[in-house]
């Protein structure tokens, strides 16, 4: 049977959502093409139809999970018709407790950050790609201070710190939980320090 255009569709989109959960929670290298045609109800068939590999697969689940999650943050933020998400809302989004401890939920640039490196090309410029756009909209965020070097090298330090600390929460959370909390908590405040916010 022949499957529409808009079942095709659909099914990249279930793989997309299948392999950007499944690479969050398991990495790259732990999730095989099997578990994620599995986890999409689809058969190997259906994969190779849209995507060249798994790097392929990789790169576009990538980019797919992180547009996902940027887009929460801009309709939290109210972005949009003429308004700017807040360096609030990147906080709220990258240093949550609940996101900390559902490896499947958050920004993929956390999930596999050194992973990456042990992937191919097209994987890397997804990843890269989602920083330029997570370090724009952290610029946009910031007060207009500073020139416009200063201030990419301000967002792109507050990025890193971003996906740094979830990282380190995430490493020592079974652990010691409550200073694995700490960690993010005292992030937070620095960075909003250094983006002029009041800490709340």
């Amino acid at each position: 049977m022949k499957v529409t255009k808009e079942q095709a569709q659909q099914n990249k989109l279930a793989l997309l959502e299948a392999a950007g959960q499944l690479f969050k929670q398991h990495g790259i290298d732990g999730v095989g093409v099997a578990d994620v045609c599995r986890q999409a109800g689809l058969t190997h068939g259906a994969l190779y139809k849209h995507f060249a590999d798994k790097q392929d697969l990789a790169a576009q689940a990538f980019a797919y999970a992180f547009e996902a999650g940027h887009g929460r943050v801009a309709r939290a933020g109210g972005a949009g018709a003429g308004r700017q998400r807040s360096l609030a809302n990147y906080l709220d989004r990258y240093l949550s407790l609940d996101v900390r401890d559902d490896m499947a939920r958050g920004c993929p640039l956390v999930s596999t950050a050194c992973e990456t490196a042990r992937q191919g090309e097209a994987v890397s410029r997804s990843y890269a790609d989602a920083f330029a756009e997570l370090r724009a909209g952290v610029e946009a965020a910031l007060p207009a201070d500073g020139s416009p070097a200063e201030r990419q090298a301000l967002a792109s330090t507050m990025v890193a710190a971003l996906v740094g600390a979830m990282a380190i929460s995430r490493g020592m959370a079974k652990a010691d939980r409550a200073e694995a909390d700490a960690v993010l908590a005292q992030v937070r405040g620095v960075l909003e320090s250094l983006g002029g916010l009041a800490v709340r």
